[in-house]
């Protein structure tokens, strides 16, 4: 509300939504003198994939859901940074989207109120998620660089990323190579599905080429496809 807009490294939403849900199947179950039988399964695609994953990873044995799937997600999404690809070819139409029926459509006042008049016109010259996120998302919400925003928004951003990530951009992940962060805490069965050729989150977003071993972190609560 107010100067708070969505961004996606928000998570407070997914698990408001999360505890609202739960508390009312179990208060359906306690008035009618049961157990609660229903399993409540959050869903993400796309972004809604990104922020699941990230309210699972960061919410640990607090998550509220009883099991999770991500599709189309990624769980680094670091690594679409190396994704020119779909930065050439496939972002420019997903970015006057975001930018004309979202940002400006619904936020247009609060964004011109916090940028400056050239921060402003930059965010509408963008043409790919990336840059839009620089001159938006990051210059709106304070955050030190698109790295340190995509790190937040992550539900593997806290691990030193993968794949020569590092050679190209700074890092500001809070774990060693070998260990695995707060995905590590899952607490819950979550299942991340991710196609090899997805043109606009590349595959490298899985966060590492040990995907066996993420799915053996912690208490082998993730599934990988």
């Amino acid at each position: 509300s107010g100067w708070n807009v969505f961004h996606g490294a928000r998570t407070g939403d997914a698990d408001i939504a999360a505890r609202a849900l739960k508390k009312g199947l179990t208060s359906l179950a306690e008035s009618q003198s049961r157990p609660r039988r229903q399993v409540l399964v959050g869903v993400g695609y796309s972004m809604g994939a990104i922020v699941l994953s990230n309210y699972v990873a960061r919410s640990g044995e607090h998550c509220s859901l009883d099991a999770a799937i991500a599709v189309s997600g990624g769980l680094d999404m670091r690594q679409n940074l190396n994704f020119h690809r779909s930065m050439r070819l496939w972002q420019p139409m997903l970015t006057f989207g975001l930018r004309d029926d979202m940002l400006i459509a619904k936020y247009a006042r609060f964004y011109k109120q916090k940028l400056t008049r050239g921060q402003f016109l930059r965010m509408l010259r963008t043409t790919s998620v990336s840059a839009l996120d620089v001159e938006a998302i990051v210059t709106y919400n304070s955050f030190n660089d698109l790295v340190h925003y995509y790190s937040e928004m992550s539900a593997m951003g806290d691990r030193i990323a993968e794949f020569g990530l590092l050679d190209t951009y700074s890092n500001s992940s809070e774990c060693v190579a070998d260990e695995w962060g707060r995905i590590a805490n899952t607490s819950i069965p979550f299942a991340v599905l991710q196609a090899l050729d997805d043109p606009l989150v590349g595959w490298r977003t899985i966060g590492t080429d040990k995907p066996q071993e993420l799915v053996d972190s912690g208490n082998g609560n993730v599934c990988c496809s």
